[in-house]
């Protein structure tokens, strides 16, 4: 048998993944974090449109019903007090869309940043189990919206607001009942139940 030592032969070697450029989902121009912040940023956008309207429905509300409530004042006073309603309404209604949406955000990096460390790439895992709340987790900006929108809620003028009690007849008034004469804005919305 003849052996040929002349034939050169290169045995080919599997690039390590570890060594390849990985993306992340968490950081650069198209980073997840900036297309998901978007959406909540007009949700949040709309909550604060629809605290200004609150703040004018409510003042047009006071006005219009006065300091003697009768039959002429409370039905004019009814139409800014609903807008009012539905203002107050609308702004439950987007802090538990950004509450959920943040959630579902979060949850949805976890997820994506747990299958790419068991692919080889931990960075995004890490940064989301380790550096959580910092200033290098840019999750923050998630939850950042989901502050802003508690602080809408929280804040002192709404729920001055919404809890002022509106005497739909003079305490003094015969027959005056407190469960049906006195209302609130607070007193007339239903809490979101999801997002909480």
């Amino acid at each position: 048998m003849r052996h040929n030592t002349t034939l050169n032969t290169v045995k080919p070697t599997l690039e390590r993944l570890e060594d390849r450029l990985q993306p992340s989902v968490l950081f650069g121009a198209g980073s997840s974090i900036n297309i998901l912040v978007t959406p909540l940023n007009s949700i949040l956008a709309d909550m604060q449109n629809a605290r200004a309207k609150l703040a004018t429905d409510f003042n047009n509300a006071v006005t219009l019903l006065g300091t003697n409530p009768n039959g002429d004042n409370v039905r004019t006073f009814v139409f800014p007090f609903g807008k009012a309603i539905a203002d107050y309404q609308q702004i439950l209604t987007d802090q538990a869309a950004i509450h959920l949406t943040v959630s579902t955000d979060q949850s949805f990096l976890q997820a994506v940043a747990l299958a790419e460390a068991v692919a080889g790439d931990p960075t995004d895992f890490l940064i989301l189990n380790f550096f959580k709340g910092s200033t290098f987790d840019p999750t923050t900006q998630l939850t950042n919206v989901q502050n802003q929108a508690n602080q809408i809620v929280n804040d002192p003028t709404v729920l001055s607001e919404v809890s002022k009690q509106f005497f739909l007849r003079a305490p003094t008034t015969p027959g005056f009942d407190p469960t049906r004469d006195i209302v609130t804005i607070a007193g007339e919305v239903n809490k979101p139940t999801f997002g909480q």
